[in-house]
Formats: C-alpha cells, structure tokens, sequence
C-alpha cells in the first residue's frame, strides 16, 4: 500500500458515502486497510469537533517601550478564547503553557 498524506485520507473519507458501497468493499477497491480507514476517519472526526480555542500564532508585537526601558519586540504565543485574547512570552515553558490552556478549557 502507497503511503497517504492526510489530505489523502480526508479525500478518501468523503468519497466513501458517496460511492455508495460499504466501507470494507471502497477499501478493497481503493486496496486500504479498512482498520485503517476507521483509524483515520475516527481521528479526523475528532480534530473536526468545535472547540473554544483556534489555531495559536506566534507573532512579534509593535515596539512598545516603557518610560523606564525601552524593550526591544519578542515573539508571543497569542491565544484566542471565548474569554479574550491570551499573550504569553515564547519563552514560557511548554508545561506551564498547557496548564493555562487546561484552566482555559473549564472556563
């Protein structure tokens, strides 16, 4: 069997009702696993699900200076919530990123 690239799959995913045949026969037709179209087309179903949170960014902020220092730009990770929007330096450690990012999700 070829290796698929996820568009691949999705393609594949889209095209099965519409074939109007079973699972297990569009598989041996197109020769996939039907193990494996279940694998993928059950993780595709989870990453379609909505969730509060979009895609982060990393993005260098304007100049901002203080009247103490000037700070020269860095980049952010920008998080966009239903609660607002969430700026961290990227030098914030992973762990304690995903711990935000749990809190946020009880919100």
């Amino acid at each position: 069997m070829a290796k698929r690239s996820h568009e691949d799959w999705a393609a594949l995913i889209q095209q099965q009702p519409a074939s109007g045949l079973t699972i297990t026969a569009f598989c041996r037709q197109h020769k996939l696993c039907v193990s494996s179209f279940y694998a993928r087309k059950s993780h595709k179903a989870k990453i379609t699900t909505v969730t509060p949170f979009v895609k982060a960014t990393v993005a260098t902020p304007t100049s901002m200076t203080t009247q103490a220092q000037p700070c020269p730009p860095q980049p952010s990770i920008c998080l966009q919530h239903q609660t607002g929007l969430w700026t961290f330096p990227c030098s914030l450690p992973a762990t304690y990123l995903l711990e935000i990012i749990k809190g946020l999700q009880a919100c």
